[in-house]
């Protein structure tokens, strides 16, 4: 725990998701946000299937959904959105062909009914 969900829209160019979830990743281990690097995981989907407005061709997203266990307060979770908004900025590319949106979401998931095993 955490868990990012990194989707973004098909529209982006040169996008190149491992290095980003890594970036991420590293980010939650250097803002102590996580006790080990291990607890962190990342994934990444493309879609291709979206619309943004009422269709606008030129518009492209970058939307990172964070689950994280409950307990944390408000400010340490907007620090979080910050960072990994900062950390997504310094490494998405550049676009010339579109304007993209980059959001982050924090989503709070309850401690008690979640379970986790390793084996």
């Amino acid at each position: 725990m955490p868990h990012i969900h990194l989707e973004y829209s098909d529209n982006i160019q040169n996008l190149e998701p491992k290095p980003i979830l890594l970036a991420l990743n590293q980010a939650m281990v250097d803002g102590a946000y996580v006790g080990s690097a291990n607890e962190v995981k990342s994934r990444a989907i493309c879609q291709h299937d979206y619309v943004i407005g009422v269709g606008d061709a030129s518009q492209a997203y970058v939307h990172a959904k964070v689950s994280l266990l409950s307990g944390r307060s408000v400010e340490v979770q907007q620090e979080i959105s910050q960072l990994l908004l900062t950390t997504l900025e310094q490494h998405l590319p550049r676009q010339s062909q579109v304007s993209l949106q980059i959001c982050v979401e924090i989503l709070e998931m309850p401690k008690a009914p979640y379970t986790k095993k390793i084996v």
